[in-house]
């Protein structure tokens, strides 16, 4: 059987569009034409203001920290532009004219794409909180330059330091098993272990530098406390936050019975439960950090 046809005519367009019409007329006063121009003009001036009051802002921004505008592609402009003109929300007005200065500064070149996009997906209490945990990380790292800055300059002489306590203690231990003490005498013992201790914390040096390192290169975490489900799951998928999970494993504490029967052979079996778990945490990415440094007025 042949299947019904779908009118497609001109007359048929127009005679739905009349009948949705009809019933909005109904809903408000004024009429649709006279609502549908005034509301077109409205949000056109609106989008206008916006914009202009971006653009003011932008310029000011780039006199303050003296940035001589360079030319940058529409391609990047226009969304600018268009996704500002948007932007209700006075905060964050502020952000889209330090992105477009920052972007127009020649010393920073910042030429992503996305930036304009992802600006105009985001909050202010999401912008806040990854501005707190961007501003988190850089404190951070300072301290830990600065840390690590001190413990290289420092670490020759320091080392040097320890190893002249440890021949110290090694001419004071020779002197007193010359003098026929027991090695294991307590005055012999207390400097065998000052001096054990002494040379860990030699062979520390080299791993605490590594430390300092990796601690340098760790992401920063976000406190997901101070946002909402629906927030989280947007910065994800904006890619400006991720989820990992960093597992470990339990140490156990093992009981091996002694047997002081030395005829006795044989094997011991021990059954050995290892818990292996994972924190979970969310963390802020390195496109994160690009986004709140672009949207971030200049030191």
């Amino acid at each position: 059987m042949e299947g019904k046809k779908i009118d497609i005519t001109s007359s048929a367009v127009e005679k739905g569009i009349d009948l949705a019409k009809n019933f909005l007329d109904k809903l408000i006063i004024p009429s649709v034409e006279e609502a549908g121009l005034l509301l077109k003009e409205k949000v056109t001036f609106w989008k206008f203001k916006n914009q202009v009051k971006m653009l003011n802002k932008a310029k000011l921004y780039c006199e303050k920290h003296n940035i001589n505008p360079k030319t940058i592609s529409l391609k990047l402009l226009c969304p600018l532009l268009d996704y500002s003109a948007l932007e209700e929300d006075e905060e964050l007005q502020d952000k889209w004219a330090i992105l477009l200065a920052n972007m127009v500064d020649s010393e920073q070149n910042i030429q992503n794409h996305v930036f304009p996009y992802i600006l105009s997906q985001v909050s202010s209490n999401e912008f806040a909180l990854l501005n707190n945990v961007n501003n988190d990380k850089i404190k951070r790292k300072a301290a830990l330059t600065q840390e690590l800055k001190i413990f290289i300059e420092t670490k020759q002489e320091n080392i040097k330091q320890l190893e002249l306590q440890i021949a110290e203690l090694n001419g004071q231990i020779k002197e007193k098993k010359e003098s026929g003490k027991n090695r294991f005498d307590n005055s012999i013992w207390e400097l065998e272990k000052k001096k054990m201790s002494l040379e860990r914390e030699v062979k520390s040096f080299s791993s605490k530098e590594s430390l300092l390192n990796w601690r340098l290169r760790q992401p920063e975490e976000v406190p997901t406390a101070d946002l909402k489900d629906f927030e989280l799951s947007n910065l994800i998928r904006l890619g400006l936050v991720k989820y990992i999970q960093k597992p470990y494993a339990n140490s156990q504490t093992l009981e091996i019975p002694y047997d002081t029967d030395r005829e006795s052979s044989g094997y011991l079996t021990v059954d050995l439960d290892v818990d292996i778990d994972a924190d979970e945490e969310y963390i802020l990415t390195e496109l994160g950090e690009l986004f709140v440094t672009a949207c971030t007025e200049k030191k």
